[in-house]
C-alpha cells in the first residue's frame, strides 16, 4: 500500500474517533438549545431538526473556507437568543390569527431571520468592520458573556418545569450534580470538552439501564417528567418548500426591534469567538472580517435551505485539534465525518429529543451557562476595578429580570459614564519647572548667566500630557491659577503641549479663563509645540493676543523670555556684527576665545567668509569633511538633533559667542546634529588639505577643547530634556527646586495616580539616571509623602559653593545649560587653557608614553597590551616563522621556549633608572643580537592609555620612525630615548657598540588616518603588519573595512592561528 494511501486511511480513522464525541456533544447541545426557544408556534423538535441540518451543513462550508482546518460549528447561545426573540415577536404579533397562519409565519420568519443575520455578517466582513466590534469596553463584553451564561442557566431551569408548572426537584438535583462535577473537574484542570462526553455517555447508559430494569414505557417516563413531552407540529426543515405561502403574514416575518438589537450581540460574540479560536487553536493569524464573511455566507445559504444560524465554537474546535493531533488533513476529515453524522441523523428524522432525559439536557445547559457565569461574573472580577464590577452585575441583574437588550444598553451607558469620570481624573500635568533650572540651550556671557540664574523664576514652564478634556482641563486651570497667584515675580508662563494628544472645546474654554487670569496678573501666557489642528482650534477661540502668544517651539518661547529677563537686568545680548574689511575685529574675537597663537594659525589656514541666515553648515548622521568656526560676536549658530520621531528636532545649543560647527569632523566621526546659521554669520571654513594641516598645528588643541566643551553642553541640555520627558503618568509630575512647593497643590489631588491607594502608601523616590534617593519630607510640607514625585530637578546638586562668585553668580568658566552644568564633567584645574586634552598629547615626555616593563615600577598589565603584543607576535611568526631578523619588541623579551598558548608579554620601561640592571634582566630572558635584526616595532601607549601609536626602529636604514593614526607629531624626546635604548640597554648583547650619531627621526609619514576616536589600536596593528610583511603602509580606511579588519584580528587571536 502506498504511503500516501496509508496516511489518508490513518487520518480517516483518527477523524472518525474524534468525530464521535464531537457529534455527541453537538447533538446534545442542539436538543438542549431547542428547548429554550419558547414561546413559539413551532415545536422544539423542529428546532432540533433544523439545528442538526445547520450544524452539519455549516461545518462543511465554513471548514472548507476558513483558514483554520479544525473549525467546528455548533449551536450558540447568542444565536439561539436571536431566534427566540424573533419567534416570540411572531407569537405576539399573530396571537389573534389562526394556527395555520401562526405556524406558516413563524416558519418563514425563522429562516428569514437566519438569512438576514448571515447578510449582516457578510456586510460587516466586507466593510472590514468586524474588528471594530472589539472596541467595546471590556466590562460590557464581560457583562454580556455573563448575561448569556445566566440566560442559559435560566433556560436549564425552565426545562425542568413539569406540565403542571412545578419543578422536578429530583431531576433538578441530578442536573445540578452533573454541572458541579464538570465544573469541579474544570477547576482541577480537566477540560470541559473532555469530561462532558464521558458524563453524557455515562448518564445515558445509567438512565436507560434503570428504565429497562424498571420496565417503564416512554409514555410513563414522559408523564413522570423524565422525558420531554412529544413534539407537536414536527416537520422537516425542507418542508418550507412545500409551504402554503398564501397563509404567511408577510408583515410579521421581519425581526422585532429587540431581535435586531441582538444582532449586535451576535456580531460581537462572533468576533470574540474568532479571536478565541485564533489565539488558542489556529497556527497562524487570520482576519476577523474574513472569518465573519465565511460564517455569513454559510448562514445565508443554510437559512435559505431551511436551517438556522450556527456559530463556530472554540471548545469543539479545540477538541478537534487535540483529537487530530494538530494534523490539518485529519482535522478536515474529522469535521467532514461529524457533519455527515449530523446530516444523517437529520435525514433519518430520528426523534432524538424523545430519548434524551430532561436532567441531561438541563445539566448540559447548566454546565455551559454555569461555566460562563463562573468565568465572567466571578473570576473576572478579580482583575477589574470596582466600576467594572458594577457594570457587570448591573447588566446581569437587569437581564435576569427584564431582557438582554436592556442589560446591554444599561452596561454601555454605565461604562461610558465611568469612562468619562476616569478620563476627567487623568494626569495631564507632565512637568513644572522654572527658568532658573531649565533654559533654551542658548549660550550667554558670565554676567548674563548670573542674571538668568538670579531672576529665572520670572519664567515658569508647564508641560502637558495626555488628552485635555473637561475634567483634566478644570484641574489644570485650577492648578495654573494657583501658580499665577502664588508667584509674585512670574512674568511668563509657558505651556508646552509637545506630549499633549489633543484638546477639546471645553479645554479651550478653560484656557480662555486662564488667559483672563494671567492678563489681570500681568503675566504673559505662551502656548508652544501644538499640533496644527489644536493650534487652529485655539486661534478659533480668539486666544491669541498681546498677552497670549502661540509659538512653534519651546526653545523659541524660552529664548524670548530669557531676552526679556536680560533686558530688564540691563544686560541685553549684543547685536551680531558684520564682517570687517580687514578682519582685525574677527581676529581679536578669535584670540580672546581660543588664544592669539591659535587665532593666527586658523586665519592662515582659511579666510573669513559670510554665510546667509538659514545656511546648513553640517547635516546630522553625515561624515563631514569640513569644519566651520563661527566667529564670536559675528555669528549666530545653533545645533539641532533629530531623535528619530516625528517631533521637531531638539535645539541643544545656540550661541553668538563662537562655536566649532561639527567638531566631529576633527576626529572623522559622524556628525551628531545639524548646525545652521540663525542669522548672517561670519565663519572660517576649513576643509581638505587645510583640515589635515590643522590636525598637525598647535591650534588643534584649543579647537578640540572648545568642541569638547560644546559636546558637554549639548549632553547637559539633552539630559535635562530627557529628565523632563520622564515626568507625567504614573510617575507623577516632575518639579525642580523652585517649583517643588506646588506638589501640595489642592488641584493635584484631582489628578489620576494620586488617588490610588498603592501610590499613597508608597514611599516617593527621587530618581535621576541610575541613582535613587529617598525624597526628604520637610516640615514645611514641600514634599508630601502621599505624592509620588518623578524627579526633583535641583541645580544645586550639580555645583558646589566654590563654583560661585561672592555675589552668588556662577564662576565664568562654568557655562550652564538647562539643569546640568559643565562642572559635572570637569574639575577647576581641567579648565586651565594650558592643559587641554590635545595639548597633553603633544607636551608629555616619552617617559610617560612608552609601555612599562613587566615587573618593577610602571607595570602595565592590561588587556590592550596583551592583545596588541600577542597579535604582533603571532603575525610576524606566522608570516616568517624562521626569520630571526624580524621581531617585535615584545617578541624579543617573551619566553620563546614556553609551551603556553598565551606568550608572556614584556614591555621595556622608559622610566628605568638602572639601565645595566635592566639590560641584564632582558639578556637573561632572550639572547638577541640587535645588529642581526632588520626592524624593531615598539607599540606606544599615549595620553594615559587613551591612544595607540607605533614606534619603528629600522636597524637597516638606521632611522627611527613614528606612525600615528591621528597624524600627530612624535612626542618630544622620542628619538633620544630610543637611541639610549639601543646604545645602552641592548648594546651589552652585542660584540660591538652601535654608533648613534647618524640615526635620523622620521615623523609625519603619509599613512592612512583613522576617521573616528576609537580605531587607533587597529591602525597601529595594521601599520605593524604592513611593515613586518615589507608592504607599503596603505590599506582601506572605510568604516566597513576597519570593522572587518578588527574582526579578523580578534579571530586570529581567539582561534590561536599562530
Amino acid at each position: 500500500m502506498a504511503p500516501d494511501i496509508r496516511g489518508n486511511l490513518r487520518s480517516v480513522l483518527w477523524g472518525a474517533m474524534t468525530a464521535t464525541p464531537i457529534t455527541l456533544m453537538s447533538l446534545a447541545s442542539c436538543v438542549s438549545y431547542a428547548q429554550l426557544i419558547k414561546p413559539s408556534p413551532l415545536s422544539p423538535g423542529y428546532f432540533a431538526a433544523a439545528s442538526f441540518f445547520s450544524a452539519g451543513f455549516s461545518s462543511l462550508i465554513t471548514n472548507r473556507m476558513s483558514h483554520c482546518p479544525f473549525l467546528v460549528t455548533a449551536p450558540d447561545m447568542t444565536f439561539t437568543l436571536f431566534i427566540q426573540s424573533g419567534q416570540e415577536s411572531v407569537m405576539r404579533a399573530t396571537a389573534h390569527l389562526p394556527e395555520d397562519v401562526q405556524i406558516a409565519t413563524a416558519f418563514v420568519a425563522l429562516h428569514v431571520g437566519a438569512v438576514l443575520l448571515g447578510l449582516v455578517f457578510c456586510v460587516l466582513g466586507k466593510l472590514r468592520a468586524g474588528a471594530a466590534l472589539n472596541y467595546l469596553p471590556y466590562p460590557v463584553i464581560a457583562g454580556f458573556l455573563a448575561m448569556i451564561g445566566a440566560a442559559v442557566v435560566k433556560g436549564a431551569i425552565n426545562i425542568m418545569r413539569l406540565p403542571s408548572g412545578a419543578y422536578d426537584s429530583v431531576g433538578m438535583a441530578i442536573a445540578a450534580g452533573i454541572a458541579c462535577v464538570v465544573l469541579g473537574l474544570k477547576q482541577k484542570g480537566v477540560p470541559t470538552n473532555m469530561s462532558s462526553p464521558v458524563l453524557i455517555a455515562g448518564s445515558l447508559g445509567a438512565f436507560w439501564t434503570w428504565v429497562c430494569a424498571s420496565g417503564l414505557s416512554l409514555g410513563e417516563l414522559q408523564s413522570q417528567g423524565w422525558l420531554l413531552p412529544p413534539s407537536d407540529h414536527a416537520s422537516s426543515p425542507l418542508d418550507m418548500f412545500k409551504l402554503d405561502w398564501s397563509a404567511v403574514d408577510y408583515g410579521k416575518i421581519l425581526p422585532s426591534v429587540d431581535a435586531l438589537a441582538l444582532v449586535l450581540v451576535a456580531s460581537i460574540n462572533r468576533a470574540l469567538t474568532v479571536s478565541a479560536i485564533e489565539s488558542s487553536v489556529s497556527d497562524e493569524s487570520y482576519s476577523v472580517d474574513d472569518e465573519m464573511s465565511f460564517v455569513g455566507f454559510a448562514t445565508v445559504v443554510g437559512g435559505a435551505l431551511g436551517g438556522v444560524a450556527m456559530n463556530p465554537t472554540s471548545a469543539m474546535t479545540t477538541l478537534c485539534k487535540e483529537g487530530a493531533t494538530g494534523d490539518a488533513l485529519t482535522g478536515r476529515f474529522t469535521v467532514a465525518i461529524a457533519s455527515s453524522l449530523h446530516l444523517l441523523l437529520w435525514a433519518s428524522a430520528f426523534p432524538l429529543t424523545s430519548f434524551l432525559p430532561r436532567f441531561l439536557l438541563a445539566g448540559l445547559l447548566m454546565v455551559m451557562g454555569g461555566g460562563m457565569l463562573v468565568d465572567w461574573a466571578y473570576l473576572v472580577t478579580r482583575k477589574l476595578q470596582r466600576t467594572g464590577v458594577v457594570v457587570i452585575y448591573a447588566m446581569l441583574f437587569v437581564s435576569i429580570y427584564t431582557d438582554m437588550t436592556h442589560g446591554i444598553a444599561l452596561g454601555i451607558f454605565l461604562a461610558l459614564c465611568f469612562m468619562n469620570v476616569q478620563f476627567s481624573k487623568l494626569e495631564v500635568l507632565k512637568y513644572h519647572v522654572s527658568g532658573m533650572h531649565f533654559r533654551s540651550g542658548g549660550s550667554y556671557t558670565d554676567a548674563q548667566r548670573g542674571i538668568l540664574r538670579k531672576y529665572g523664576d520670572m519664567t515658569q514652564i508647564v508641560g502637558l500630557t495626555g488628552f485635555l478634556s473637561e475634567g483634566g482641563a478644570i484641574s489644570l486651570t485650577k492648578y495654573l491659577n494657583e501658580v499665577v497667584r502664588s508667584s509674585d515675580d512670574l512674568e511668563t508662563l509657558v505651556i508646552d503641549c509637545a506630549a499633549c494628544q489633543g484638546v477639546n472645546d471645553s479645554a479651550c474654554f478653560h484656557f480662555g479663563k486662564l488667559k483672563l487670569m494671567c492678563g489681570k496678573g500681568s503675566v504673559r501666557l505662551v502656548f508652544c509645540n501644538l499640533n496644527p489642528y489644536d493650534e487652529e482650534k485655539l486661534r478659533s477661540w480668539k486666544l491669541e493676543s498681546e498677552s497670549c502668544k502661540i509659538v512653534g517651539h519651546l526653545t523659541e518661547a524660552l529664548e524670548s523670555a530669557e531676552q526679556d529677563t536680560l533686558v530688564q537686568g540691563h544686560a541685553p545680548c549684543a547685536p551680531i556684527g558684520v564682517q570687517s574689511e580687514d578682519g582685525e575685529a574677527e581676529r581679536q574675537e578669535l584670540a580672546q576665545w581660543l588664544g592669539a597663537d591659535a587665532a593666527s594659525e586658523l586665519l592662515r589656514l582659511a579666510s573669513l567668509s559670510t554665510v546667509p541666515a538659514g545656511t546648513t553648515l553640517s547635516t546630522q548622521d553625515e561624515l563631514a569633511d569640513r569644519v566651520y568656526i563661527a566667529i564670536p560676536g559675528h555669528s549666530d549658530v545653533q545645533v539641532e538633533v533629530r531623535t528619530g520621531t516625528q517631533v521637531r528636532p531638539a535645539v541643544l545649543l545656540r550661541t553668538t559667542l563662537g562655536a566649532i560647527c561639527a567638531p566631529e569632523s576633527l576626529i572623522g566621526s559622524h556628525v551628531r546634529g545639524t548646525w545652521r546659521a540663525r542669522s548672517q554669520s561670519v565663519v572660517l571654513s576649513i576643509g581638505g588639505d587645510s583640515l589635515q594641516k590643522l590636525l598637525r598645528r598647535k591650534a588643534f588643541a584649543p579647537v578640540v577643547s572648545a568642541g569638547l566643551h560644546q559636546q558637554l553642553v549639548q549632553a547637559d541640555q539633552l539630559s535635562a530634556l530627557y529628565t523632563l520627558s520622564k515626568g507625567g503618568g504614573w510617575r507623577g509630575v516632575t518639579f525642580d527646586a523652585s517649583t517643588s512647593g506646588m506638589v501640595n497643590s489642592t488641584a493635584l489631588e484631582d489628578m489620576g495616580p494620586r488617588l490610588r491607594r498603592s501610590y499613597t502608601e508608597r514611599i516617593p523616590q527621587e530618581q535621576t539616571g541610575a541613582a535613587k534617593t529617598e525624597v526628604q519630607h520637610h516640615s514645611d510640607g514641600h514634599l508630601s509623602p502621599q505624592y509620588d514625585v518623578a524627579a526633583v530637578l535641583d541645580f544645586n546638586r550639580f555645583t558646589s559653593p566654590n563654583d560661585y562668585h561672592s555675589d552668588g553668580h556662577l564662576s565664568p568658566q562654568y557655562e550652564v545649560a538647562a539643569v546640568l552644568d559643565f562642572n559635572r564633567f570637569t574639575s577647576p584645574k581641567d579648565n586651565d587653557s594650558n592643559v587641554h586634552f590635545a595639548g597633553r598629547m603633544r607636551s608629555q615626555s616619552v617617559d610617560d608614553v612608552l609601555l612599562a616593563g613587566n615587573g618593577g615600577p610602571g607595570v602595565v598589565e592590561s588587556l590592550p597590551n596583551l592583545v596588541l603584543n600577542r597579535y604582533s607576535v603571532s603575525q610576524s611568526s606566522k608570516r616568517r616563522p624562521t626569520d630571526q631578523r624580524q621581531r617585535t619588541l615584545s617578541e624579543l623579551f617573551s619566553d620563546l621556549e614556553a609551551p603556553s598558548n598565551v606568550p608572556q608579554v614584556l614591555c621595556i620601561s622608559a622610566n628605568s633608572q638602572q639601565p645595566p640592571a635592566r639590560a641584564q634582566l632582558y639578556h637573561s630572558r632572550a639572547a638577541v643580537d640587535v645588529t642581526a635584526l632588520r626592524m624593531i616595532l615598539v607599540p606606544l601607549h599615549l595620553c594615559a592609555g587613551t591612544h595607540w601609536a607605533l614606534g619603528v626602529i629600522d636597524v637597516a636604514a638606521r632611522s627611527i620612525r613614528y606612525l600615528d593614526s591621528l597624524g600627530l607629531p612624535a612626542p618630544p624626546g622620542l628619538e633620544q630615548r630610543f637611541l639610549e635604548f639601543i646604545e645602552g640597554e641592548l648594546a651589552t648583547k652585542t660584540t660591538k657598540s652601535l654608533r648613534t650619531g647618524s640615526w635620523t627621526l622620521q615623523s609625519g609619514d603619509a599613512v592612512p588616518l583613522q576617521r573616528n576616536s576609537s580605531d587607533c589600536g587597529v591602525f597601529m596593528l595594521a601599520y605593524a603588519e604592513c611593515l613586518a610583511s615589507e608592504l607599503p603602509t596603505r590599506f582601506p580606511t572605510s568604516p566597513q573595512a576597519i570593522s572587518a579588519k578588527r574582526r579578523a584580528m580578534a579571530l586570529a587571536i581567539l582561534e590561536g592561528q599562530f
